[in-house]
């Protein structure tokens, strides 16, 4: 039988995409198995956010060729796009697949003949039936962004926005919640915009009152919105679903300075994303409140980073993803004067500690009160997420099983439930 191992690197966005992939080799008779079990086909689904996600894909590419010589390697994502010479370079890789052309993978690395050409692929052309591995399930609505921030290379490497059609995205969880799948997660690349390009406005409101009313769909969550999409009639559908629309919202800030902000073209002050959270919060108890925030931008001063700390303190998120910042090349930001690697790193562990604490502080509102947990995992003890995605841990239940429990306590940082 012919084998395909599928290796997946960065987003949400990507994980779906290879769960697409990976679905297409199997209907062409693929057994998906893992890396080191001597693979005819390795297909590495890059990212290239930053410059290590793009120097891990490379390293993995000469690993996989140096254990496999015979593997035909494929390389998408998005650094296929960012550093497509650099790849095509590489011993053992057969095919470099552009984003546009990557719904025609596996029919491109069994035919060097083909071309995308011939195959007219289209990004929406990738669909889902499962998650291999997981209780929740990605449903990818929307790709590419138009904000074009200044440290950002997304744009050029996946375009501008195009959103899916609303009735095949509700097709699509009619077939996961099916599945058996309870908790449907947005996602795409800069997910508030979708259905922005006909609508005039965005369609998230709408989409997710119609993927509510479905049987078996129990709960949907976004996987990011910007501080300026989040309006009443989203805040109004959240509010009025009884828990269902997760209370929990993932609303990158990146700095806590306005000049920062300015200098990253971000569309939001500290002030507005303030108005943002408060307002979300005086219509929905306790609602999640997580964030993304970049250190050592090249014009973040000491002072800069100072507020972003405050800001960080002030709002109280429930779980923040720190990055450094990367230098990419060919992004507006890649003509400034980098900082230097310690300043980047002293300020990460300063973020990753404030971030700890103010989990730990969520996590411990939620004792004694009942909240539901998703099952996911069961090796060790029951573990989950809550609609404010908390981890707990239970003291039974089954994988996939939505449970009403009470939080009891909170141990290293995580809401313990009986």
């Amino acid at each position: 039988m012919k084998t395909c191992a599928i290796l997946t690197f960065g987003c949400k966005v990507n994980q779906y995409e290879s769960q697409a992939l990976r679905e297409q080799f199997q209907r062409r008779g693929y057994e998906i198995v893992g890396v080191d079990d001597a693979p005819h086909v390795v297909v590495l689904n890059t990212c290239t956010v930053t410059e290590t996600a793009t120097a891990e894909a490379a390293r993995w590419a000469r690993r996989v060729h140096r254990r496999n010589p015979s593997a035909r390697i494929a390389v998408t994502g998005c650094a296929a796009d960012s550093h497509q010479a650099e790849f095509e370079g590489m011993p053992g890789v057969r095919r470099v697949v552009l984003h546009d052309e990557k719904s025609a993978l596996p029919l491109l690395i069994e035919d060097p003949r083909l071309t995308p050409a011939e195959l007219k692929p289209s990004i929406f052309d990738m669909t889902v039936s499962g998650f291999e591995g997981h209780t929740r399930a990605f449903l990818k609505i929307q790709d590419g962004c138009d904000l074009n921030c200044s440290f950002c290379i997304i744009p050029q490497v996946r375009g501008r926005n195009v959103s899916r059609p609303l009735e095949e995205a509700l097709g699509e969880t009619r077939r996961l919640a099916e599945a058996g799948y309870k908790e449907l997660v947005l996602t795409g690349v800069h997910v508030g915009s979708f259905g922005k390009e006909a609508a005039g406005r965005s369609l998230i409101p709408d989409l997710v009152q119609r993927m509510l009313e479905l049987p078996g769909v129990s709960r949907v969550r976004l996987s990011s919105v910007e501080a300026n999409e989040i309006d009443d009639r989203l805040i109004d559908v959240m509010r009025d679903s009884g828990g269902r629309f997760c209370p929990h919202l993932h609303v990158p800030l990146q700095s806590g300075d306005d000049g920062v902000l300015r200098a990253m073209r971000r569309r939001y002050n500290t002030a507005q994303f303030r108005r943002t959270v408060d307002r979300l919060r005086a219509e929905i108890d306790r609602p999640g409140v997580t964030t993304d925030i970049i250190v050592g931008f090249p014009t973040e001063t000491e002072q800069a980073f100072a507020r972003t700390l405050a800001l960080c303190r002030e709002i109280g998120f429930s779980r923040i993803h720190v990055f450094p910042y990367s230098h990419r090349r060919g992004t507006a930001a890649s003509a400034l004067a980098d900082l230097s690697f310690q300043v980047k790193k002293e300020r990460l562990h300063a973020v990753q500690e404030l971030a700890e604490d103010l989990s730990r502080r969520f996590a411990r509102s939620f004792i004694g009160d009942e909240v539901d947990v998703l099952v996911e995992e069961t090796d060790v003890a029951p573990t989950g997420y809550t609609e404010r995605y908390v981890k707990a841990r239970l003291t039974a239940g089954d994988r996939n099983e939505l449970i009403r429990t009470r939080g009891i306590g909170v141990h290293d940082g995580v809401l313990q439930c009986a």
